[in-house]
């Protein structure tokens, strides 16, 4: 078993979280206080879908509220700037979709169109994340 992530160590807390991988793909979490060692007894084991899954919860809980106009993301190519929303049901609730605009300027679309290229961008680093923790908020099945 590897250990691949330790989360928790602040100046203010003796508390903290390891995260961590079996060799069969399990993801093991577990919870120690003052040094303790990692014991069966502090851990929670989960397969893949409840990694995944709780890993969506987490970000969501951890993201702010994306504003209904969504978010704007700079990138690193033709396109100007991509904005993130989240849909709106014919009820006027949020909808568990997410909505991605591509602004490009005229003289970047031309080239693009010149080239042969398909529209598209290239996102990384802090916008990158931006972008994940915004889908996140959007996806899973409640709309909070």
């Amino acid at each position: 078993m590897k250990q691949e992530t330790f989360f928790g160590v602040r100046k203010d807390s003796e508390k903290h979280l390891y995260v961590r991988r079996c060799d069969n793909n399990e993801v093991l979490i577990t919870k120690t206080v003052n040094g303790e060692s990692i014991t069966e007894e502090n851990t929670v084991h989960l397969n893949a879908e409840e990694a995944r899954k709780l890993g969506i919860q987490l970000l969501k809980l951890g993201s702010e509220e994306l504003p209904k106009s969504g978010i704007d993301l700079k990138t690193e190519s033709f396109v100007d700037k991509i904005t993130v929303y989240r849909g709106i049901n014919p009820d006027e609730t949020p909808a568990n979709l997410a909505v991605i605009t591509i602004d490009e300027s005229d003289e970047a679309r031309q080239v693009r169109e010149d080239s042969g290229e398909e529209p598209g961008f290239s996102i990384e680093g802090e916008e990158l994340e931006k972008l994940i923790s915004a889908l996140a908020k959007i996806g899973i099945t409640d709309t909070g």
